[in-house]
């Protein structure tokens, strides 16, 4: 059973910018989950502020974190196909 499937030039393309972007997303990743952390403990622990509005938005620095890392795996997983020469990404 042949499971090859040809893509299209942009969705070439797309895969490449993802790949590129690899190191870029897990960045993003990583300043999210820490720019989350900075604030909960400036808020909950130094200024002791912390409200309903406040935890909302460390959920979704957090939520933006996990993200970002999605795409830093699906780079991963990418490139790992690109390198060893799969038909479907090519080279």
């Amino acid at each position: 059973m042949d499971t090859t499937i040809e893509l299209t030039d942009s969705e070439k393309a797309f895969l490449a910018r993802t790949v590129r972007r690899k190191n870029l997303w897990l960045t993003f990743s990583l300043l999210s989950v820490a720019v989350a952390l900075l604030f909960i403990v400036y808020h909950g622990l130094i200024a002791k502020d912390l409200n309903g509005l406040r935890f909302v938005i460390v959920i979704l620095l957090l939520l933006s974190g996990r993200g970002h890392m999605r795409q830093y795996r699906s780079a991963v997983i990418f490139s790992k196909l690109k390198s060893t020469g799969d038909p479907v990404i090519g080279n």
